[in-house]
């Protein structure tokens, strides 16, 4: 018999988790940080002009620094994300859309490291079953966590204008903390519903990438994801050395979300600049029609 298994307290999802991320981003030195692994689906894998740029092992100044044993935390920086983001939005707009409906659930598979985390800094893999539809946390019940199926109504919803689908991202996921800037807030909430997608309509979710890529700041870099596989980390570049990298990491074939990190840019007593902090991959995700079911 295959062994059924649920996500950890160290992967399953707080409410506070965005607050802890955002101190992470800042240069928190907050023990056990904590990511949103909810990922979206995977789609076929077309060809990108970005992939070519994979496998050329050149490590950055932060890679250099990273702690002895670790894993480096970037392979080659690819400089800005606009055009990265705008070909994403093209690929994805012409790919396959992910439907659900009430009653099924989405199975989320993941692989998860935390150098913070108070059980120590080695790799878990879990597995969860959230319900498509979720009445307890639709309609700010669960404060700014939103069920698989208001986020599918959110995708939507959305325009054509990427500065309006900026705006209706900041509505979507509320600032909770005052010094957040208009800008932070927009690129965490568009990465937001990136991460969070798990049904959508193509041609709405390509919108998502289109606003992104006008968000100032925004770079590229190619990386490993916490599976081992190549992958693109897409970060707004901060100016403040303290604060950490907040990454999210999407297919350099589908450009479909596949995981999450936070890089450390500075020392402390637990990290070291450079290293990978939290390391979080998808490895497999899907529509199902039973709690336990798997794809």
């Amino acid at each position: 018999m295959e062994l059924e298994y649920e996500l950890s307290p160290r992967t399953r999802l707080a409410p506070g988790r965005e607050a802890l991320l955002r101190e992470a981003a800042r240069g928190s030195r907050s023990r056990r940080l904590r990511a949103d692994w909810r990922l979206a689906a995977v789609g076929p894998r077309p060809p990108s002009r970005w992939r070519a740029v994979l496998g050329t092992q050149v490590a950055g100044d932060e890679g250099r620094d990273a702690r002895a044993g670790s894993r480096p935390a970037y392979v080659l920086e690819l400089g800005s994300a606009k055009d990265l983001l705008n070909e994403a939005a093209d690929v994805i707009a012409a790919g396959p859309s992910v439907t659900a409906r009430d009653g099924q659930w989405i199975y989320v598979k993941t692989v998860e490291s935390n150098l913070t985390d108070d059980e120590g800094p080695g790799t878990q893999t879990g597995e969860s079953w959230l319900k498509y539809a979720d009445p307890s946390m639709e309609d700010g019940k669960a404060g700014d966590d939103h069920s698989p199926r208001e986020e599918y109504a959110f995708l939507k919803s959305l325009p054509d204008d990427p500065k309006k689908v900026r705006a209706a991202a900041r509505e979507f996921f509320y600032a909770t903390d005052e010094s957040e800037t208009r800008t932070e807030h927009e690129y965490r909430a568009l990465t937001a519903v990136l991460s969070r997608a798990y049904a959508y309509d193509a041609a709405d979710l390509a919108k998502v990438y289109r606003a992104l890529a006008t968000i100032p700041g925004v770079r590229a870099a190619q990386v490993q994801d916490a599976a081992g596989r190549d992958a693109i980390a897409v970060y707004r570049r901060n100016e403040n050395p303290w604060a950490n990298r907040d990454e999210f990491l999407p297919d350099p074939g589908t450009y479909l979300y596949t995981g999450h990190r936070v890089v450390a840019r500075s020392d402390s007593e637990e990290v070291k600049k450079g290293d990978v902090v939290i390391d979080g991959a998808r490895l497999a995700t899907g529509v199902v029609d039973a709690e336990g079911e798997r794809p």
